[in-house]
């Protein structure tokens, strides 16, 4: 069976569901965060993961954060496709006049898994759902592109190339 790993430096970086009716997982913020004034911020999760092919991870702001803090994930949907396998990093844009402050751990975006189509099928169905597998081990966090190696070049975020 194909797996979804999901591995961390410290267990309170591990996504969370609040509800078992919840579609997405929510995703914490890995350090303290201070985003000023019509600013963009690169916003780390302390999270990296492997997903089987023809699986996709999507991330969203939280519903509720536009409403609260005048927060928006600055490109609306970020996509991490199977062979990425660096930090999950989200990216924030605070359309206020004030600067907005939020905690280490903070729950600010939320992760949905999905299978995706690219013009023909011929590994395994949609009906194969992975497993989820959480590792909280340093070791591994730190040593993770190699222990789950992909096809992806070494340039972390916007790694496909510039062309």
């Amino acid at each position: 069976m194909n797996k979804i790993t999901i591995c961390t430096y410290d267990e309170l970086f591990l996504p969370v569901k609040k509800s078992s009716w919840d579609v997405c997982w929510d995703l914490k913020i890995a350090e303290d965060l201070i985003i000023e004034s019509n600013k963009l911020k690169t916003i780390w999760t302390g999270i990296k993961i492997s997903l089987p092919i023809w699986w996709q991870a999507k991330v969203y702001a939280r519903s509720s954060l536009p409403v609260k803090n005048w927060l928006m994930q600055a490109n609306s949907v970020a996509i991490f496709d199977a062979n990425y396998r660096w930090e999950y990093i989200m990216q924030y844009y605070n359309f206020t006049d004030d600067t907005i402050e939020f905690d280490r751990w903070t729950r600010l975006s939320q992760m949905e898994f999905q299978p995706y189509y690219i013009g023909s099928w011929q590994y395994g169905t949609w009906d194969e759902i992975p497993e989820l597998e959480f590792i909280v081990d340093k070791n591994i966090y730190d040593n993770f592109s190699e222990l789950y190696s992909s096809d992806r070049w070494e340039w972390k975020f916007w790694s496909t190339g510039s062309k």
